[in-house]
């Protein structure tokens, strides 16, 4: 259940964070009138989070001993859409590729759980301090997740995986009584209770924005 529950907020947390963005871009736009503008208040908005994500493929790259290069922390405006942020990283394999693609999500996802624990932890009471994690918190799950490009191989990764499982679900019995044993684990139903307490708090904060902005941009109408 609580493996379930993770799922349905990362997913309803990606959805949130779309219609944030966008929701986000209107409201610039109509204030500020100018589309380079509303890319800049944008990407200041998101700043922390767009540094995590670009050193998040730099870190993970640098893991799997695929080459980088330069890395991007300014917005340009590109056919399909806004760049906020980039790294050059070499042509490899898509199971390296898929990985690097992916990697924002985990190091995000990480950073997340660890300063919802931390203020949870320590029990802080000052308001200031409190404001600028949430802030990060915001920032950051708002950019967790990749661009098409990011997501290369992916598929291909998913598939295999996905093939690899169904053939030991099929053809070994243990293989599948351990796989329920694990799921079974109390550790790993403690650890996604508390995953799931986690991930609520960016999902929350999404959908407080979006009520709000959407109110403002009703009484401007």
């Amino acid at each position: 259940m609580y493996l379930f529950l993770f799922f349905l907020e990362f997913i309803l947390l990606f959805l949130l964070s779309n219609f944030l963005t966008q929701s986000l871009a209107k409201l610039f736009y109509k204030v500020t009138r100018s589309e380079k503008l509303t890319v800049y208040l944008f990407f200041l908005l998101f700043f922390p989070g767009i540094i995590i994500h670009e050193l998040s493929h730099l870190f993970m790259a640098g893991l799997l001993f695929v080459r980088t290069g330069e890395m991007v922390l300014f917005p340009k405006i590109i056919d399909d859409g806004v760049r906020l942020g980039s790294v050059e990283v070499e042509k490899t394999d898509p199971f390296r590729r898929a990985i690097i693609g992916v990697a924002p999500v985990l190091f995000g996802l990480a950073l997340i759980f660890g300063i919802l624990f931390y203020l949870q932890a320590l029990n802080i009471t000052n308001l200031m301090l409190y404001t600028f994690f949430f802030y990060v918190v915001f920032a950051v799950g708002n950019t967790l997740f990749s661009s098409r490009k990011d997501l290369e191989g992916t598929i291909e990764l998913l598939v295999t995986i996905a093939l690899i499982l169904c053939a030991l679900f099929i053809l070994n019995a243990t293989f599948w009584h351990a796989f329920l044993v694990f799921l079974q684990k109390k550790e790993l139903a403690n650890f996604f209770k508390s995953a799931d307490m986690f991930l609520i708090a960016p999902v929350l904060i999404d959908l407080i924005i979006v009520s709000i902005i959407g109110v403002f941009i009703r009484k401007r109408s």
